[in-house]
């Protein structure tokens, strides 16, 4: 890989990256306001909120690392091994925030089954993860590109 290439996969992932962090912040706000007044039983509702709280905040720590990264990288800098470190343990993050959610779509979906009104919530919360899944997923999947060429 040369440097051109080098740099500018590692300008793809710090993209995908930022997409994710502000995917993952836009959804979980979205959630909120949707989730409003819709009906939901009152400790998931808590549960849910609390949650998108957490994705708020990982992004945006998320979204600080990057803008350090970023930093780095604009001084002319070749990113090696930490930036990819950085970056994997940033996919890290994100994912961790997310994965509490496969938790809640659960219960979710066992209070929908219990009650139709609720099933509004669980489609809600459920087509939200999928797309900050997928936006993970392209995050995770830019970081991968970089293993051969960073990491040497």
């Amino acid at each position: 890989m040369t440097n051109a290439d080098e740099r500018a996969a590692f300008h793809e992932a710090l993209t995908a990256a930022r997409d994710c962090a502000d995917t993952l912040e836009a959804q979980a706000t979205s959630l909120v306001g949707a989730l409003a007044d819709v009906p939901m039983d009152a400790g998931l509702r808590a549960q849910t909120f609390a949650h998108c709280a957490t994705l708020k905040d990982r992004a945006g720590r998320v979204t600080f690392e990057l803008a350090l990264l970023e930093a780095e990288f604009g001084r002319g800098e070749l990113p090696g091994k930490d930036a990819l470190r950085k970056l994997i343990g940033l996919d890290a993050t994100m994912m961790e925030a997310l994965a509490p959610l496969a938790e809640l779509s659960d219960a979710l979906e066992r209070a929908a089954e219990r009650d139709d009104a609720q099933e509004r919530a669980f489609v809600l919360v459920i087509e939200a993860t999928g797309v900050m899944l997928q936006g993970l997923d392209r995050s995770r999947a830019a970081t991968a590109a970089l293993g051969g060429g960073a990491a040497s």
